[in-house]
């Protein structure tokens, strides 16, 4: 008599005999030990993972499925082939693995279409997942999985594959399921294909043992590199150290750059790679990635290694760069080597910045005494900046700058542009100045800077004071500032240090009045007038020199003459008419016209010493203060 899959019971398989080798009527068929099935998922999961052994249990229920659908078909005389099919689900309920319903069932087994979902209740898996684990991020009915996709795909005659979406093995309130053929799931079942793929247990043991030996390795080689650069840090050996360490734990070429892409370490493995593995080589937006904290991993074009970069960040701001060449596949593992490395070397510069910082602060209280205390001991402060490896018994130039906002009611020192100037001063001081050793000191204050520059430095580069000054004034240009720089004339003797930033400062003062652009006067261009500089301030001299000669001005102002060019060079020919006349090519009697209208606006006599005198100075102060020009 044909049987429907709903009257399937278990009396279709159990008959009481106590033969050996008899299994449920001869169906090969077990009774096992819910619990025992249990402890075997746990072992599993604990030796292999979780996700091997999903695969593991995924294949021994696809397997267990296809065998019992071979079975029963063989065994019972079903009404059609659909009740095969649907027996499958009752097998479910026999067994105690769950009590499967379906939600939507559409199915064509001569057309072989297949499309089913429905729910799984009381899922024997999911309790004892949850009896021995947490919960999981995704469902863990591996075993009622495989088994369905292995009972309907031979029904079917075409590979079927269920999926779980739902589970309470992962929190959610029930389980459930959906099954359709390969060609219907299509792009979304590729990776669950992968699970199923026949392949010797023994050969995954193997890999698994290979890959817990290179995990073990990895470890080994993790904690020696930052043990390693621990010890390197704390000895001060620095970056080539840094480099060394990295390269030999990676057997790799290593190279470190400053934030200007220029070498400042390297491990050489292959000569001639530094060229490839510079970051100059990489384009702006990979550039700006590194600035994230992330790993750039670079192929090139015809080469057989791949490179990987990071950057030293602190505080938002790249201080450099490390790349390595790998000739494998990259992987966390390289990743997180070099970011170590990349931390460490941040550390690193971190400290010496800090150990340069109290230096230069230190000998920064020093010069402060130096230049701005006359009551300081010079001796005092040359032997405690020879401490700090100064000498400044050696000859010197002083300058002084003087920074001022094109915003004349903001105060400079709040400005972000006076920090972005002091720290391009702070660069050049560092990397080019004192390259080499010390040969300038440096000391900001508010809207000035002061500094030192020894007169060895200035000789050794085959240049002037003035184009330092000029040069200092180009690499920190382009800001919305007036920057002034006045400096002085070489000392001779500690004891003169303070005598000199009087000189550079007034060398400033003269410059502000003068100039409306930023510029560089030294103290020697001044002359004697650095004598009434230091009594008087420049408008002052001013004033004195406008009002000795503002009849002149103004004449020559309102009928555009030449009355105070011919005094300055009347003066200049030790007011001696024909000599002025020659150097001017006026006539005799033209060069008496004006000299007489002269003494008529001045109401004065070019003939007496005392008035010739006080002529020359305000001709000379204006002149120097560029109000008349020659």
């Amino acid at each position: 008599m044909a049987m429907k899959a709903s009257d399937l019971s278990l009396d279709h398989f159990i008959s009481i005999s106590e033969r050996p080798g008899m299994r449920m009527k001869e169906l090969q068929l077990t009774l096992t030990s819910a619990d025992a099935i249990a402890l075997l998922r746990r072992d599993l999961i604990n030796a292999l993972g979780i996700q091997r052994a999903k695969r593991f249990l995924l294949r021994y229920g696809y397997h267990c499925g296809a065998h019992e659908a071979r079975i029963l078909k063989e065994a019972i005389q079903w009404q059609d082939a659909l009740e095969w099919l649907i027996a499958g689900s009752k097998m479910h309920q026999l067994t105690g693995r769950a009590f499967s319903y379906p939600d939507t069932f559409r199915v064509d087994m001569k057309k072989g279409t297949f499309d089913v979902s429905g729910y799984w209740n009381d899922s024997y898996e999911a309790k004892q997942h949850l009896a021995y684990f947490s919960e999981h991020i995704e469902p863990v009915c591996y075993y009622l999985v495989g088994y369905a996709s292995g009972y309907t795909s031979e029904c079917m005659e075409k590979q079927i594959i269920f999926k779980e979406v739902k589970c309470k093995g992962k929190g959610d309130d029930h389980c459930s399921y959906v099954g359709k053929t390969v060609e219907e799931w299509g792009k979304e079942i590729e990776e669950d294909l992968l699970y199923y793929q026949d392949e010797d247990m023994s050969a995954e043991l193997d890999q698994m043992y290979r890959r817990v030996e290179q995990q073990k390795e990895r470890l080994e080689i993790g904690y020696s590199l930052s043990r390693s650069l621990t010890q390197a840090m704390l000895q001060e050996k620095g970056l080539p150290a840094f480099a060394e360490i990295l390269g030999k734990s990676l057997r790799c070429q290593v190279l470190i750059e400053n934030k200007d892409f220029e070498s400042i370490a390297q491990y050489s493995v292959s000569p001639g790679l530094d060229q490839y593995m510079t970051v100059k080589n990489l384009e702006k937006k990979a550039k700006d990635e590194l600035r994230n904290h992330s790993v750039i991993e670079r192929e090139l074009k015809n080469k057989t290694f791949r490179l990987l970069t990071t950057a030293i960040i602190m505080k938002n701001n790249i201080y450099g760069y490390i790349t390595i060449a790998l000739n494998q596949k990259n992987d966390d593992f390289y990743t997180d080597l070099l970011e170590r490395t990349a931390t460490t070397a941040a550390l690193y510069i971190q400290n010496e910045r800090v150990a340069v910082e109290t230096e230069q602060r230190l000998k920064g209280d020093l010069l402060e005494q130096l230049l701005n205390n006359k009551e300081v001991k010079p001796q005092e402060i040359h032997a405690r900046l020879s401490l700090l490896g100064y000498d400044i018994t050696q000859p010197h130039y002083i300058i002084h700058m003087e920074i001022e906002s094109e915003n004349k009611t903001k105060k400079t020192s709040l400005n972000s542009e006076y920090f972005k100037i002091y720290n391009k001063l702070t660069d050049i001081f560092n990397h080019e100045l004192n390259r080499n050793g010390s040969h300038a000191l440096m000391l900001p204050k508010l809207n000035t800077v002061q500094a030192i520059v020894s007169k060895k430095y200035i000789d050794g580069e085959g240049i002037t004071i003035k184009k330092l000054g000029e040069r200092l004034l180009q690499k920190i240009g382009g800001t919305h500032q007036q920057i002034y720089i006045g400096i002085s004339e070489e000392t001779t003797h500690v004891s003169e240090f303070h005598k000199k930033i009087e000189e550079a400062k007034k060398a400033v003062e003269l410059a502000k009045v003068r100039y409306s652009s930023s510029k560089v006067i030294l103290a020697s261009e001044l002359g004697h007038l650095t004598l009434f500089l230091s009594a008087r301030a420049p408008e002052e001299l001013e004033a004195f020199a406008v009002e000795k000669l503002y009849s002149i001005l103004d004449y020559d102002q309102k009928k555009n003459s030449e009355l105070v060019v011919t005094l300055f060079y009347y003066s200049q020919n030790e007011f001696n008419l024909h000599k002025t006349a020659r150097k001017m090519s006026i006539s005799i009697s033209g060069m008496r016209y004006r000299l007489q209208k002269i003494e008529e606006l001045l109401n004065l006599s070019l003939a007496d010493s005392s008035c010739r005198f006080e002529i020359q100075l305000a001709l000379q102060i204006l002149l120097m203060l560029g109000k008349i020009h020659m």
